[in-house]
């Protein structure tokens, strides 16, 4: 054995320990899977598309911590949307009563994070919201939202019937049009899949799931456009009349079966 053998010993073993170590991070990574219920919340509101989902979610090895959670919408005919969490509630707890009525605990909180334990599962209820539709409604919302402020300030919003005249001002009327056009619904198949996002390393195996929509899915969906407008009233009315008791506006939700796609060899 030559100087060059001895120094090719002594380079390995000097690396001996970083490579164990970066096999040690590989082998215990966390390893996080899903389960979702089978029936999602599909709906259009003021917030625009909604697309809602209970996860049970599982994490293998050791605790994971996820900072993201989205979802991508693909139709059949190709259009592809993304939705991002904008809230989420988690059972944290059932308290059974004397009278044997079990109770749910929840903790509801905004998009964080989720702690998955891997001595657990993590359930949790997931809302998510078309990542696009804020963007596009930024601009004729803000004009709305000035010219009530405006008509506030004036003094021109004093009773229920001057908020309700005020839909027919063409800002408002234009608002409206942006609302419709946001309708991102529409009939046939889907696919969906999840993207999970972590300050640390972890694995997870990416499945896709389908649903389909009816066009009587569809109609019944749109009705939430005459909803919205109802529901802007009522906050309209809410700001001006003091002691206003807002009516409840019955929002039309969807819950088609959502399964895991089987792939064919």
């Amino acid at each position: 054995m030559d100087a060059l053998d001895y120094v090719a010993i002594i380079g390995a073993a000097a690396w001996t320990p970083q490579i164990i170590t970066w096999v040690y991070r590989i082998l215990t990574q966390p390893k996080v899977s899903i389960h979702l219920h089978s029936l999602p919340q599909i709906g259009y509101t003021t917030l625009g598309p909604i697309f809602n989902v209970t996860f049970a979610l599982l994490s293998e090895k050791k605790d994971a911590i996820l900072n993201k959670i989205s979802a991508t919408l693909k139709h059949e005919s190709g259009a592809t949307y993304t939705f991002d969490w904008a809230g989420l509630s988690e059972d944290l707890s059932e308290i059974e009563n004397p009278i044997g009525e079990t109770v749910s605990v929840k903790k509801t909180s905004l998009p964080l994070v989720v702690k998955v334990l891997h001595t657990g599962v993590a359930q949790v209820f997931v809302r998510f919201q078309h990542k696009q539709f804020k963007v596009n409604l930024r601009k004729p919302g803000a004009l709305v939202l000035d010219r009530f402020i405006f008509l506030k300030s004036s003094g021109k919003l004093k009773t229920e019937q001057d908020i309700e005249d005020l839909v027919s001002e063409q800002v408002f009327s234009e608002y409206m049009k942006h609302l419709s056009s946001e309708f991102i619904w529409i009939a046939g198949k889907y696919t969906v899949t999840f993207a999970f996002g972590s300050p640390n390393k972890f694995k997870y195996k990416k499945n896709e799931y389908i649903f389909e929509l009816s066009q009587d899915d569809i109609n019944e969906l749109k009705k939430n456009i005459d909803n919205i407008k109802h529901d802007l009233i009522e906050a309209g009315k809410i700001d001006i009349i003091s002691n206003y008791e807002m009516k409840k506006i019955n929002w039309i939700w969807r819950s088609p079966e959502l399964r895991k796609k089987e792939y064919t060899k």
